[in-house]
């Protein structure tokens, strides 16, 4: 198998904090050192919020070690935080897990700032360093001193965001394309703090979607607009704009 990042989103059950206590973070992060020394993957990027997470990871040899590591770490901690709750039973998590392939460069990148700036577009933090639950601060560490630890070495890191000498080779696979426009709505409108109803109902906002969708996660016009059924009129507008604006 191919080297291969996924984006990989866990959230809370009916958007629960399950992350609102900082000794349940701590918990967290002691199961994800522990359970990843088990596997071949690599966490590249990590954003540990309240109600959920974000990593991105890279697959080194078995796509399936991400089912395994997730699987494992989720029981786990669901256990601990039931427990901790005074018997809370239930289910814990919205899914299982959503994740997404990177399937560029352009969007590893995006994905790495998308991770990294999620505590300030929740209004947390007003720097993505003053955020210490996330993976920021060791890159900025890296990039500062050039010291870095065993998520990304300095080079590594830089190599990446240069796209140079860094052999990266993306998976080929057939992605579900309505999971990925699913992802990317959901994400759109965590950026945007928007309610689903609003696209429909502003016609901005629906604007914006569409071009976040085919600007950011390389989705095309026509999938979008069957997915959303939209009428053939209302896209042409849309993409003319992007055109107008490029």
């Amino acid at each position: 198998m191919k080297s291969s990042f996924f984006h990989v989103i866990i959230q809370g059950h009916k958007k629960e904090y399950i992350f609102r206590k900082e000794r349940y973070i701590y918990q967290y992060v002691k199961l994800i050192r522990k359970y990843i020394k088990e596997t071949n993957l690599t966490i590249i990027a990590y954003c540990i919020m309240q109600n959920h997470v974000h990593f991105l990871i890279q697959v080194k040899d078995n796509i399936e070690e991400l089912s395994k590591f997730f699987h494992k770490l989720n029981t786990m901690y669901a256990r601990y935080y039931n427990y901790m709750e005074e018997g809370r039973v239930g289910h814990v998590y919205r899914d299982r897990f959503l994740s997404e392939p990177i399937t560029s460069h352009r969007y590893l990148v995006q994905c790495i700032k998308y991770i990294h700036f999620n505590p300030v577009k929740a209004k947390i933090v007003k720097r993505c360093e003053d955020y210490k639950f996330s993976s920021y601060r060791f890159f900025k560490k890296k990039l500062e001193t050039g010291k870095y630890n065993s998520i990304l070495s300095k080079e590594d890191y830089e190599n990446i965001c240069n796209n140079s000498n860094y052999n990266i080779s993306f998976l080929d696979i057939e992605i579900n394309k309505e999971e990925k426009i699913k992802v990317g709505i959901e994400e759109f409108l965590e950026m945007k703090n928007r309610k689903l109803y609003e696209i429909f109902s502003n016609r901005k906002i629906l604007e914006e979607m569409v071009l976040y969708l085919k600007n950011e996660k390389d989705i095309k016009y026509i999938q979008i607009r069957q997915f959303l059924e939209m009428t053939r009129g209302t896209m042409q507008r849309i993409m003319l704009k992007n055109k107008e604006r490029k």
